[in-house]
């Protein structure tokens, strides 16, 4: 085996397969392993697929040109996750990933948000041979120093939280496409999600706070760059209130002048962490909620939350996920009626559930035979749950009804896109 000094002299091409463009997706990952492997004394390049004409062309010319030692592919979504208008991604992936393995015999790592959907099963689906699962910053330095693994195919490695860092932004994947095709700027201030929703393949992962400094020094070199409109990418900003508020102090105090919007979930909020918020250049909340929350302290924070948002000039747009196993069409009439009531923003209604193989929702239906012909989709035969399934037993023109027209609601799906499009598309927040 070479020394490590020499082993680290090995090339690691990055590939970003996500094609998808309503909007399309800056690879913040990408940058944080980028960043990660450099400072290792990789030399690391990127090929981003996003726009390109000819994929399969633009592939073959990295690979001939770099001659990387090992690929790393990353894996953001395997669909879009919405019934209507649904892009199921795998096919797509699965054949960058077999012309690479007709081009070189370099092993090919998979990672990437996806990865906890089926580690086993998208290792299999895709014939890659290394899956890592979780956070890679840390994680693949030491699979790379190691050249036994990367010669074992099918293992699984489980990612570690990473220690907090000041990742480079904007060197190693070029913006210019993105933000010309209404994408922004993304960063992120912990990693990892305690919620427990029943439908999440993130639910219950471990957490990790970056400090502070770090997330105002990514802020400064975003905006040095003149990045000023930002995307947070946590699961849900509000994790633990205490650190959001210490990372809006320091975000106010030395952070520079931004727009952005977040993600948050029902509770561990107060007052101060909306009027900070506001200060630091939030114009948008996306608050997650779902029917399969029934105790009342939950619509009680629902409620608390959409008015210190329109208190403090946030605009406040509801995801709203219903119609789980065994609720009746008065549980999503009841939430509809909750929010004419409170009246945010906007309130995107969505009542199909998309399954995946790890959640708690699928072992629900999976029990229940009466449950399991309320599935739909285009894998009806696919017990891994990769393709495209969802739960539904509410039709769509049923909702139609419910929701009783007016401006207030909409169907997730029916318009592509992510909120901070339709804020402008529809005017809707000020």
């Amino acid at each position: 085996m070479p020394s490590i000094d020499v082993w680290k002299m090995k090339k690691i091409l990055f590939v970003n397969p996500n094609t998808y463009l309503i909007p399309p997706v800056i690879p913040i990952g990408i940058e944080y392993l980028v960043h990660a492997l450099q400072g290792h004394g990789y030399k690391v390049e990127v090929i981003d697929l996003c726009f390109s004409q000819d994929p399969i062309k633009d592939v073959a010319e990295s690979i001939n040109d770099f001659l990387p030692d090992i690929i790393c592919c990353t894996i953001r979504n395997i669909d879009s996750a919405l019934y209507l208008n649904n892009e199921y991604f795998l096919p797509e992936i699965k054949r960058y990933i077999s012309h690479v393995k007709n081009l070189t015999d370099a092993p090919v790592i998979i990672g990437g948000a996806a990865l906890p959907v089926d580690p086993s099963g998208l290792l299999y689906f895709l014939d890659a041979d290394i899956a890592v699962v979780g956070p890679g910053e840390q994680s693949l330095p030491l699979i790379l120093d190691d050249e036994g693994i990367l010669k074992r195919k099918g293992t699984i490695i489980k990612g570690r939280l990473p220690i907090s860092f000041c990742p480079a932004r904007g060197k190693t994947v070029s913006y210019e496409q993105y933000l010309e095709r209404d994408g922004i700027a993304g960063f992120e201030t912990h990693k990892g999600c305690t919620a427990s929703c029943a439908y999440c393949i993130e639910a219950g992962s471990p957490v990790i706070f970056k400090r502070p400094s770090d997330v105002v020094c990514e802020l400064r070199e975003l905006a040095d760059q003149g990045l000023h409109h930002l995307h947070l990418c946590d699961s849900e900003f509000n994790e633990d209130l205490d650190f959001s508020l210490e990372i809006l102090d320091a975000m106010v105090n030395e952070g520079p002048d931004i727009r952005w919007t977040l993600y948050m979930k029902p509770g561990d909020y107060n007052r101060r962490l909306f009027k900070l918020m506001k200060d630091s250049g939030v114009y948008l909340v996306t608050l997650t909620v779902d029917t399969f929350h029934k105790y009342p302290e939950y619509w009680t924070d629902i409620e608390s939350m959409v008015y210190l948002a329109k208190k403090s000039g946030i605009g406040i747009s509801i995801d709203l996920l219903s119609g789980f196993p065994y609720e009746t069409e008065d549980t999503l009439k009841e939430a509809l009626d909750f929010f004419w009531r409170i009246e945010p923003d906007d309130v995107v209604v969505n009542v199909y559930i998309r399954i995946y193989g790890n959640t708690q929702i699928k072992g629900i239906i999976e029990k229940d035979v009466a449950l399991r012909g309320f599935i739909k989709g285009t894998g009806e035969d696919d017990h891994t749950y990769l393709s495209p399934r969802f739960y539904n037993h509410i039709p769509v023109e049923r909702l139609k009804e419910l929701i009783r027209g007016g401006s207030l609601f909409r169907i997730a799906g029916e318009e592509r896109g992510v909120n901070y499009q339709k804020v402008r598309s529809h005017n809707t927040f000020k």
